[in-house]
């Protein structure tokens, strides 16, 4: 066996896409066979078809995450364990201030839920309204069962864009380049959102989750870990519809512009937190591997 043969472990901008693309198609599974189609025509209470259709993305993201991309990237060459992997390349815990990052994730989250209730202020359409996220799911509603999907975004996307792909690419390229490479191909992922949504919608949610993306990768090249970015993330997704139902519902000349204002004021207003608590206290004591400069 050639020792020096390339693997796609040393080409981490073609990884990237290649991860970004199966990640798409397999997190898409559920909708590509329509499990909740099948689900319904089956006589199943609407409990279950959420149950099943959320276990067949959760168990997607696994798969992906845990047992696809350590194959793509070819990690059995280096004989690295399942526990190093988590550590070094998602750089879960690897000599993170756990509390540090912890508190980051939550302040970053309530950074976005207050830019969006003062915004709602001022376009008269704010409205916060917990009730919707803990109403049961069969009355057509969030419902409580948008704590467990907020799982998978959380969990999985962030492992595999702010964790394999971001600090692979830093592996070889500046942390620059690896926050952008990597955020756009987070926002690339969202065009699997054309199976139930339009297209000016779907470029919407482009631009905006390559921004966030933007804003979440600071945070783990400013921490260390991928821990803010999770946590961030699921409370968000868990917790944003009590505040962004009555906007979304709104009118578009309203809709529009909070939206819009949103997207890019919660990205530059976290960086610039971030970047102060990186600066002035010692919340980010880790032992980081650098990329280049």
């Amino acid at each position: 066996m050639n020792e020096n043969r390339k693997n796609l472990n040393d080409y981490p901008l073609l990884s990237g896409i290649l991860i970004t693309t199966i990640f798409s198609i397999i997190l898409s599974i559920n909708l590509i066979i329509r499990v909740g189609d099948i689900c319904y025509d089956a006589g199943f209470p609407e409990i279950m078809i959420l149950l099943t259709d959320f276990s067949v993305r959760f168990l997607s993201g696994a798969i992906v995450v845990i047992l696809i991309i350590p194959f793509i990237l070819n990690f059995s060459k280096k004989h690295i364990s399942l526990k190093e992997y988590f550590k070094d390349d998602i750089r879960l815990t690897k000599g993170v201030s756990i509390n540090g990052t912890i508190f980051v994730g939550i302040i970053s989250a309530l950074c976005f839920f207050l830019i969006c209730s003062i915004i709602a202020l001022a376009l008269g359409v704010f409205n916060l309204d917990f009730g919707i996220l803990f109403s049961n799911p069969d009355t057509g509603n969030v419902g409580w069962f948008i704590f467990f999907y907020a799982l998978i975004p959380g969990i999985w996307e962030e492992m595999t864009f702010r964790g394999v792909i971001l600090n692979t690419i830093r592996e070889k390229y500046s942390e620059k380049i690896a926050i952008l490479f990597s955020s756009l191909l987070f926002g690339l992922f969202h065009f699997t959102n054309l199976l139930f949504q339009p297209l000016e919608m779907v470029v919407f949610y482009f631009i905006m989750s390559t921004l966030y993306g933007i804003t979440w990768a600071y945070m783990v090249i400013k921490s260390g870990s991928v821990l803010p970015s999770i946590l961030a993330h699921y409370l968000i997704d868990a917790f944003g519809y009590a505040v962004l139902t009555n906007p979304m519902n709104a009118d578009q000349s309203i809709a529009g512009p909070f939206f819009i204002v949103t997207t890019l004021l919660y990205p530059f207003i976290t960086i610039l937190m971030v970047k102060g608590l990186s600066k002035s206290t010692k919340i980010f004591s880790y032992n980081s591997v650098k990329g280049k400069k």
